[in-house]
């Protein structure tokens, strides 16, 4: 049985690549910041190790004796986290430091989650830091897979809880296109990465909305006596210089968000779930949460 360590495996893809990797019978341990996270994961795995991913020396030797690494780890894009770590300490910084530990123990396969046309975006700090980090992966000389999606179903899970208070607001026109993909379509196809020599792979969802349309299933679903705000892009483009003062780390999330917004980001259509069945369950689960919880 091949040993597997999974870095963010906390994170909506990372559990799903954990639940798929022990399905497949591989031996997983998966590598989490703290106690409390470790528990979430208990169901899935009892195999934990509990360390600082941006320390280095705190990951020394941290790959000894597996076979193979796979790394969903990336700071989130969310609005909403407020840690103050930055993408470069997270998807360049603290992968690279795995990679190093990797090569040192012999790791066999490297599985990495990047961003679809991150090298068309280098000006950009998210973008840059996927570009930078995969190109290393490749030039490492271990058997690597890349895996580039546009974007995540759960990314737009925020955008559900806006949606409930009528608070979800659109950019621009929203007529340019994209398919994200559900967490476990794009976890199987990790997984299944594992075996091939060398792959980069990009990978969509079923489905190709503009983002327009994926914002009206969101309130339509959630909320449909609410409507969609929209704010004009000229308004939001003179608001995130003065952010960049304030906040580096909030202005490098909106930078983001506004260069995908203005351009066509539609990767191969591979997954199997539409994003309007999925925000059905998802606003099902929370739904029954609640009458739990009441």
């Amino acid at each position: 049985m091949k040993k597997l360590i999974l870095f963010g495996a906390s994170g909506n893809l990372g559990r799903e690549i954990a639940k798929k990797a022990m399905q497949q019978s591989y031996d997983l341990t998966v590598v989490v910041r703290n106690a409390q996270k470790a528990e979430k994961l208990s169901s899935i795995t009892s195999k934990f190790i509990i360390t600082d991913i941006t320390n280095a020396s705190s990951i020394a030797n941290i790959c000894q004796g597996f076979d193979i690494v796979v790394s969903a780890l990336g700071k989130s894009v969310s609005p909403n986290d407020n840690s103050k770590c930055t993408f470069n300490e997270i998807d360049l910084i603290a992968n690279t430091n795995i990679l190093q530990e990797a090569i040192k123990s012999g790791i066999r396969k490297f599985v990495y989650i990047s961003a679809l046309h991150s090298e068309k975006y280098l000006h950009l700090e998210y973008f840059r830091v996927h570009h930078e980090f995969s190109e290393l992966l490749k030039k490492s000389g271990i058997n690597y897979s890349i895996i580039k999606p546009p974007a995540i179903f759960s990314g737009f899970l925020d955008m559900m809880e806006m949606a409930k208070k009528g608070q979800l607001i659109n950019i621009g026109k929203g007529d340019k296109r994209t398919n994200p993909i559900y967490e476990v379509d794009l976890a199987t196809a990790c997984v299944d990465s594992i075996t091939p020599d060398n792959v980069l792979m990009e990978i969509g969802g079923s489905t190709i909305y503009t983002r327009r349309q994926l914002f009206e299933i969101i309130q339509e679903e959630v909320n449909p006596s609410k409507s969609v705000k929209h704010l004009p892009l000229w308004t939001f483009k003179l608001m995130l210089p003065m952010l960049k003062i304030f906040n580096k780390n909030l202005y490098d999330k909106f930078a983001f968000f506004l260069a995908a917004i203005q351009v066509d980001t539609i990767a191969p259509q591979i997954g199997q779930m539409n994003f309007e069945e999925y925000i059905k369950m998802k606003n099902s689960d929370s739904t029954k949460n609640l009458g739990v919880n009441d």
